[in-house]
Parts: C-alpha cells; sequence; structure tokens
C-alpha cells in the first residue's frame, strides 16, 4: 500500500507541474532534445521506405543529384521516368553503392528498358539491406539460438515503368512500384506511383523537367512479431492470440523540378556548337519531399567524343547537418568511360560524395545499351 500512495503522489505531482518546470528538467536529461525557435520540430524520420530518397546510379550521385533532366536510360526510371524515352534498344543498368563500408549496409539497383509500343516500357529493382546483425535479448545477450544469432533488415523496391513522347519535345512516363521493408516476420508493404514529364523548350538547348515520386496509401508493420502468442494464465500455461497496435507509416512523397542546358558542343547550346567532339551540360534542380525541406541541387558533366566523361556537382540540403563543413557536405564528383560494341555500348560510370558522417560513398555502374 505505501508502493502505491508514493506512486499516486507522483503522478498528482506531475499532473501539477508547470509545463516550463518539465521541459527544463527534461532538459537536463542526457541525450534529451527539446525543440527551440532556433532547431524547430522537424518531420525527418516520420514516414515509411525512408531507402527511396537515396539516388540511384553512379553518374547522377556524382551530378548531385540534379539529374530530372539529364538522367538517361535505365536509372531514369528512379529520377524521372519520361526521361527513359531515349532510349533506342534493349539497355540495363546497374549500380551499387556501400554507405557504411564498415557495417556492410549495400544499396543496390537494377534498371531495364526497351521499347515497346511507340514508347519505352521496363522494370525496376532497387534494395536496401543492413546486412547480418547479432539477435540479442536480455535472456540471451550472445544470441538466442533457437530462432537464429542474427537477423537482417530488408527494404526492396520492384517498379513497372512506361515512357512515352507525345511530341517532338513533350515526353511523359510512369512507374508502379511494389515496396517493402522489414525484417523477416515484421514487414511493411506499401503501393506507390511516380509520373515525370521533361519538355525541350527548343531554346538555347534549355529542358524542363518535373517528377512526382513515391505517391501512394499508407501501411503499417505485419507478420509474427506483431501477431504474437502472449501466455495470460501461467498457471494452466494459457496463451491468447494478440496483434499488437503499430503505427500506420506514408510514403515519402516526393517533387523534383529541374532546368538542364546544353552550354556548347551542339547547334542549338547555349554557347554555340563549339567543337563537334567536346560538349557541357548542366542542371539546376530542386526537391522537396513530406518529410525535408526543399533542397537544391547543382551538376555538371563534359564529355569527350561522347566517350569519356567528367561530372561534378553540389547537393544543398539546407538543414543543420552542414554545421561546420558547409562547403564539403553535399560535394560530389566522378566519371565514365563508354565503349563501343558492335553497335551497342559498353559503360561505366563511378562517383565519389561527402555528406557529414557518410563521407566515404562510393558508387559504381555498369550500363549496356544503344
Amino acid at each position: 500500500m505505501r508502493n502505491i500512495a508514493k506512486t499516486l503522489l507522483w503522478v498528482a505531482a506531475l499532473c501539477a507541474a508547470p509545463a516550463g518546470s518539465l521541459l527544463a528538467q527534461a532538459a537536463d536529461l542526457p541525450g534529451a532534445i527539446i525543440p527551440t525557435p532556433d532547431e524547430p520540430p522537424t518531420r525527418q524520420g516520420t514516414r515509411g521506405a525512408n531507402f527511396l530518397e537515396i539516388g540511384v546510379g553512379a553518374r547522377e550521385n556524382a551530378l548531385a543529384g540534379a539529374a530530372a533532366s539529364l538522367s538517361e536510360g535505365p536509372s531514369a526510371w528512379y529520377w524521372n521516368p519520361a526521361a527513359v524515352v531515349n532510349v533506342e534498344g534493349f539497355s540495363i543498368t546497374a549500380s551499387r553503392q556501400n554507405l557504411y563500408p564498415d557495417l556492410d549496409i549495400a544499396h543496390n539497383y537494377v534498371g531495364v528498358a526497351i521499347p515497346f509500343l511507340g514508347g519505352v516500357a521496363g522494370v525496376s529493382f532497387t534494395s536496401l539491406n543492413s546486412g547480418d546483425i547479432d539477435r540479442t535479448t536480455v535472456n540471451d545477450p550472445f544470441g538466442d539460438a533457437t530462432v537464429g544469432k542474427t537477423f537482417e533488415w530488408t527494404s526492396t523496391e520492384v517498379g513497372v515503368g512506361y515512357a512515352r513522347r507525345l511530341t517532338d519535345r513533350l515526353e511523359l512516363g510512369g512507374q508502379v512500384k511494389a515496396i517493402s521493408e522489414g525484417l523477416s516476420d515484421a514487414r511493411s508493404s506499401w503501393i506507390g506511383l511516380d509520373l515525370g514529364t521533361r519538355f525541350r523548350t527548343g531554346l538555347y538547348g534549355l529542358s524542363l523537367g518535373a517528377a512526382v515520386q513515391n505517391v501512394g496509401p499508407n501501411s503499417r508493420m505485419r507478420g509474427q512479431l506483431v501477431n504474437r502468442n502472449v501466455n495470460t494464465d501461467r498457471f494452466n500455461n494459457q496463451n491468447t492470440k494478440v496483434q499488437l497496435r503499430t503505427k500506420d507509416t506514408e510514403l515519402p512523397t516526393m517533387f523534383r523540378f529541374s532546368v538542364e542546358s546544353d552550354l556548347f558542343g551542339r547547334a542549338s547550346s547555349l554557347f554555340g556548337s563549339g567543337s563537334n567532339r567536346n560538349s557541357l551540360r548542366g542542371e539546376v534542380a530542386f526537391s522537396q519531399a513530406i518529410d525535408t525541406d526543399v533542397q537544391a541541387a547543382l551538376g555538371a558533366e563534359y564529355s569527350y567524343a561522347n566517350r569519356f566523361f567528367l561530372r561534378g556537382g553540389k547537393h544543398f540540403y539546407n538543414d543543420g547537418r552542414t554545421t561546420g563543413s558547409a562547403f564539403q557536405f553535399g560535394l560530389s564528383g566522378g566519371g565514365g568511360v563508354r565503349l563501343p560494341v558492335g553497335e551497342r555500348f559498353l559503360q561505366f560510370d563511378y562517383a565519389y560524395t561527402s555528406v557529414g558522417e557518410l563521407q566515404n560513398i562510393q558508387v559504381f555502374s555498369f550500363s549496356f545499351g544503344r
């Protein structure tokens, strides 16, 4: 009875305490994060399937994500489905990046595109996996052999898309995606939609690109860890099936807009055709997701004889992560080489990006197509 009385007194004291006093006490706790006018609350980390916000392809990553118009080939299924329309034959692109090399966290992408019914159709596959993680509990701190000593978090996306050129300047494209993430016995699943367009203005090599991505309904965790048998009567050893109350999560819906220019190298370029072996293209892009602020990116690509490429870019995240390394944060660069194989080509690309704690993001891609 004495313990119960003490508990009730504590509850009464907490209910009567002024809010400011509670916040002051909470601010003194180790690791406490209290919103302030300078650091207001954000929506980061409040959506599911956030792996969809990780850019794919070495070429596009070297451009710092300024790729809603510049992206071409099967990797464009991710950046802007309309940009896939230039594929003239069977094409495939694959890329891989290790986010934390020491932790074996890998991000992979494969995209395929082929001309179909007057346009281009294709599929894409994206995966993010954590690698093996030791499975520990209070009773088995070194692993429970009965259920396996390790587990793995996996995130996957499978998309089916189609793009078509409506006029000599206007292109449209879309993609339907099946998305899933979680553990083997507790996963969330969504159906998402991407829509994109690209318009070639015909003025000084300017093109406009726009895409809305990851549009879909909410989802929640389901699986054996959610539907469980709980021992409700230890004397008679009786179990009752219960379903844990999990929260609905939304997809990270995103909008992209870009302006791309052929600076030189073509007759319609901003600064004239110049040499027919040298060309330079650049893009300014803006994006906003439901869980991020408006972000900007700049990217440029130089090519020689359409065989050798140098790329660079800068991504502006517009949040507090750039403190102390504002210039380096979001910088990226890379290059590539394209080799003719009969009437087709084989291309290898590489990108390096520095983003705060992820200072060693290296992306490798290869493409084969026409």
